[in-house]
């Protein structure tokens, strides 16, 4: 039989335009300029002699041809990305590659990993740690542990657990009287953690302090950086306990106030929605939703 189709690269980057809504985000999640994707389109437009999208100022929708086309489209790469999948794995070990952030997989998530290993030692564990969240399209993972929203329709959430944010310093700061009040803050160096830009404000804000004191802080990329900073000068910090608890039980820091609040958004496992997800991470989600539900440190949403 001889299949008269279009080209692969336009149907793909019909694909992506017609999902995302946008030319521009088609662009970035193809890695290509704006205008290459405006030619594929137009490309495949003349070839089908048809319009596919409408474009209505800085909107696009798309036409009844293109509504037409797509389901059609997005259901067969699907196919053939679940059937690329299925033969890759037909040819490997059990493997898993998790990817999280630097404190939670160093602190938390790595010296539990035994107990998953003895669990289940037909799976070979990958631990991928980053200061940024998981990109399923360029990244050899298969399940994400991130912080925030549930703001990806691709993307399969679990729910983990939140957590409360709190300062923390050395204690000779407090013992030398250099911080007896929330308003003291403002004469010291407040680290921000760049991946968590939120938690001072947020924290400062509910204190009744002015959030602007930050903005001439140091910034460094995560938590353990901070620490470094935290335990012999002039730097304070906001924490989480389940990563400060080492440190707050042995006294190398302290909370010099009582006062928490909730840290913005919540934290999920995350994996690409598949019809057949490696039964691999489904066995993880339900070990570490265990694993979590044992450290008293987490709160817990029912």
């Amino acid at each position: 039989m001889n299949r008269k189709l279009p080209s692969l690269k336009s149907l793909r980057v019909f694909e992506s335009v017609a999902r995302n809504k946008s030319f521009r985000k088609a662009a970035d999640e193809l890695c290509v300029t704006h205008s290459a994707v405006s030619h594929q389109i137009k490309q495949l437009e003349q070839e089908l002699d048809v319009f596919l999208f409408q474009r209505n100022g800085r909107s696009i929708s798309l036409t009844k041809q293109g509504e037409f086309l797509y389901p059609v489209i997005n259901d067969s790469f699907d196919n053939i990305t679940e059937a690329v999948a299925s033969l890759k794995s037909a040819n490997k070990t059990k493997t898993l590659t998790i990817q999280t952030y630097v404190t939670f997989g160093t602190v938390w998530l790595i010296p539990k990993l035994n107990d998953f290993q003895a669990k289940y030692p037909d799976i070979r564990v990958r631990i991928s740690i980053s200061f940024v969240d998981v990109d399923f399209d360029k990244d050899d993972v298969d399940v994400g542990i991130i912080m925030g929203d549930k703001s990806w329709s691709h993307l399969d959430y679990t729910y983990l657990f939140d957590m409360e944010i709190f300062p923390v310093c050395s204690p000779k700061l407090v013992a030398e009287g250099k911080l007896k009040k929330p308003e003291d803050l403002a004469k010291l160096d407040l680290i921000t953690v760049e991946l968590a830009p939120d938690d001072w404000p947020t924290w400062l804000d509910k204190a009744g302090v002015d959030p602007h004191i930050i903005d001439s802080g140091p910034v460094v990329d995560n938590y353990l950086q901070a620490l470094e900073m935290v335990y012999e000068g002039n730097s304070v910090v906001m924490a989480r306990e389940s990563f400060a608890k080492r440190d707050l039980e042995t006294g190398r820091i302290i909370r010099p106030f009582d006062f928490s609040v909730m840290e913005v958004g919540s934290w999920y496992s995350v994996h690409p929605k598949q019809q057949n997800p490696k039964p691999e991470i489904q066995l993880f989600n339900d070990w570490l939703t265990q694993k979590i539900g044992e450290d008293s440190s987490f709160i817990v949403r029912k």
